[in-house]
């Protein structure tokens, strides 16, 4: 049986700044969401896929009162005559939305289309560049290589941080979809199982980056994630963080919210244990929304090491991160200063 991949599952902010899972399985199930927030109809999904988004989904009405559906169907025949009367049909029944907020995703892996159907009292918060941004540069690259729960899952998440902006009315244009070329609509090839999408690699510089120290190593990693390089195998990356990249789906979208995310945090001085093996870059507590980051020294160059911060860090359903207080690591060293509370949430510095 098919499950939710442990990297969408479990937090991984450092690579996926603009993911917001809610810290695991055993968490949105307190929920208990009604299993008809998904129907499989084309059995693209795990029983447990399914629970788990539709629990998802139980928690975007709760805050945001958006009412998100997802159906996936055999053969639509027009995918957008049927999104729209399935879409009347549905919320017109049933709504759970107070205010007519709505959103319908289909999948059709006959005719190799996903349409979002979008209500219009969502319009003016979710336009067609960002729906067209969501499904082309985030959920389609994880449907290519047959992970549908994960590339719906990893879609809502960035619907719910656009959510998240339009309530404090936050314009467009500190967004990454707001400056790319995406292109507009709401309807895009699906692409299920072509294999995994092909982001060029930029051409490696005849000379590595200096990673002497580890803003060095960090700003290495910025500028590896502006540009779009996806690659596993940088030479700032500790070897587990390469081994544990190897089998990832990083997505466009998901570099560009890395970039986006970290330009309005501001990173306090490099934490260093006692032997300078280990080093931590954090941000101030005000400043949650941004992870800290973990850097090994290696041969006397610093590495980021991204597995602590899959293992260690998770986010809550405001964007804030907070430690795993289960897992045990060797950086506590760096946040000896400050108060967590019993979830983990750093409340206060000594």
């Amino acid at each position: 049986m098919r499950q939710i991949s442990t990297s969408t599952k479990r937090l991984t902010i450092a690579l996926v700044a603009a993911i917001i899972v809610v810290g695991g399985l055993s968490v949105v199930r307190e929920l208990n969401a009604p299993p008809e927030l998904v129907e499989d109809d084309a059995a693209l999904m795990s029983p447990e896929e399914r629970a788990f988004l539709a629990e998802f989904h139980r928690f975007l009405t709760k805050d945001h009162d958006i009412d998100y559906r997802v159906i996936t169907v055999k053969d639509s025949g027009d995918i957008d005559q049927f999104a729209v009367k399935r879409f009347e049909k549905l919320f017109a029944k049933s709504s759970r939305s107070a205010t007519g907020r709505g959103l319908l995703l289909v999948v059709d892996p006959v005719q190799d289309r996903v349409r979002l159907e979008v209500s219009q009292t969502l319009e003016g918060a979710f336009p067609d560049a960002f729906i067209a941004y969501v499904e082309q540069r985030q959920m389609v690259p994880f449907f290519r290589t047959g992970r549908i729960a994960d590339g719906v899952l990893a879609s809502t998440e960035l619907i719910a941080m656009r959510a998240q902006n339009a309530t404090r009315n936050a314009g467009f244009e500190d967004e990454p979809w707001a400056t790319t070329s995406a292109g507009g609509g709401a309807v895009a090839a699906a692409r299920i199982g072509e294999g995994p999408e092909q982001i060029p690699v930029p051409p490696s510089p005849a000379t590595a980056p200096p990673t002497n120290t580890p803003q060095q190593a960090l700003q290495a990693y910025f500028d590896a994630m502006g540009a779009r390089n996806a690659s596993p195998d940088l030479a700032f990356y500790t070897p587990a963080t390469r081994q544990m990249l190897s089998g990832w789906t990083i997505t466009r979208a998901q570099m560009d919210s890395v970039v986006k995310t970290y330009r309005r945090c501001n990173a306090e001085p490099v934490k260093s244990d006692p032997t300078s093996s280990l080093a931590v870059i954090r941000y101030p507590i005000a400043e949650r929304s941004c992870a800290p980051f973990f850097f090994q020294n290696i041969d006397g160059a610093w590495a980021l090491d991204l597995t602590i911060m899959q293992q260690a860090i998770r986010f809550g359903r405001t964007n804030a991160w907070r430690f795993d207080q289960s897992v045990d690591h060797p950086y506590r060293f760096a946040f000896a200063d400050w108060r967590f509370d019993p979830s983990g949430f750093p409340s206060r510095a000594r």
